[in-house]
């Protein structure tokens, strides 16, 4: 009999997952918010509450996505990734790129930098936050950017005319989606003939019928973590995105690139609850809507690298 015995990465983030759900268990009410229903008033909350803790832990420069990292090193400059990959896809667009549309764009990292790189085109943005709207356009103002407009608005209800854009874009917020056939439908509407809407988020790769209870539970509790109703399954989002009138023109799995992120996160967050009484006193004193985030970042690693959860890049092509 060996003296060590050898255990399997999946093994070890099994027991890793396991490890984090019994701590959590002690310092939040887990099965009261496993059932809790997420409202769009909660997802407002949430912003609000977070939006200095993501300056501080998160993105010095108000990025509130993850980075794209090669390698196991996080490096800030992966914060860019999402939009690196946005430009390729528009260097290949059919028709040049007159006008965008950032759906949920945040404190306006995305249009920052996008905006003076490409100052050909007309760059609007929509945000269900107030807060974003005043902080983005603070920001927007002080670069001095003309080629961009920002509104407060539902992207499930797009204060647009038909046809009014060659591309959207969406980074980890279509996930709020209440309505998503809803959202989609609309993003179909406003796009020309062609364009095209890109999403990057985490996605269920199984329903979550085929997970254990275990794995259903951790899978929940990354959702309520970051505002979320409910994760939602790949396969239903492809399937939802032609009924709106897309084609699918790129999945890509990302899954390997976020790591760096979702590691930092992990031990930033774990930190909290490592002595969980000193976690429920530290956690009192937060904005409870800001303290949930602990359960994604404590849970995120782990669920993705056992294949719950997966970061894909999204190309969807309206018909016509």
């Amino acid at each position: 009999m060996p003296l060590f015995a050898t255990v399997s990465p999946a093994e070890a983030d099994r027991a890793a997952l396991r490890r984090q759900l019994r701590k959590l268990q002690r310092v939040f009410p887990v099965d009261a918010l496993a059932a809790e229903r997420t409202s769009t008033q909660q997802v407002v909350e949430y912003y609000d509450a977070c939006q200095d803790a993501y300056r501080k832990y998160h993105s010095a420069d108000g990025a509130v996505h993850m980075a794209l990292n090669d390698g196991d090193r996080f490096d800030p400059d992966g914060f860019y990734g999402q939009l690196r990959r946005i430009e390729a896809d528009w260097a290949t667009a059919p028709t040049p790129v007159r006008d965008v549309l950032e759906l949920a764009f945040g404190q306006g990292f995305n249009l920052a930098w996008l905006a003076p790189r490409h100052p050909q085109v007309r760059f609007h943005g929509v945000d269900l936050t107030p807060a974003h709207v005043r902080l983005a356009g603070d920001r927007l103002q002080a670069q001095g950017l003309a080629n961009v407009q920002l509104q407060l608005g539902d992207y499930q209800a797009l204060p647009f005319d038909d046809g009014r854009f060659d591309q959207l874009f969406c980074i980890e917020a279509m996930c709020h989606a209440s309505d998503l056939p809803g959202a989609l439908a609309e993003a179909a509407r406003v796009l020309r003939p062609g364009g095209a809407l890109t999403l990057f988020d985490g996605y269920l790769p199984r329903p979550v019928q085929q997970l254990t209870s275990e794995e259903a539970l951790a899978v929940v509790l990354v959702a309520k973590g970051m505002a979320v109703e409910r994760l939602q399954w790949l396969d239903d989002v492809l399937a939802q995105a032609r009924a709106a009138g897309f084609e699918p023109r790129r999945v890509d799995a990302l899954d390997a690139q976020v790591m760096p992120s979702l590691r930092r996160l992990e031990r930033l967050t774990s930190a909290v609850i490592r002595w969980p009484w000193l976690g429920r006193r530290a956690l009192a004193r937060r904005p409870e809507m800001r303290g949930r985030n602990v359960l994604a970042g404590c849970l995120m690693r782990s669920t993705v690298a056992l294949g719950l959860i997966g970061y894909r890049h999204l190309v969807l092509q309206k018909r016509g």
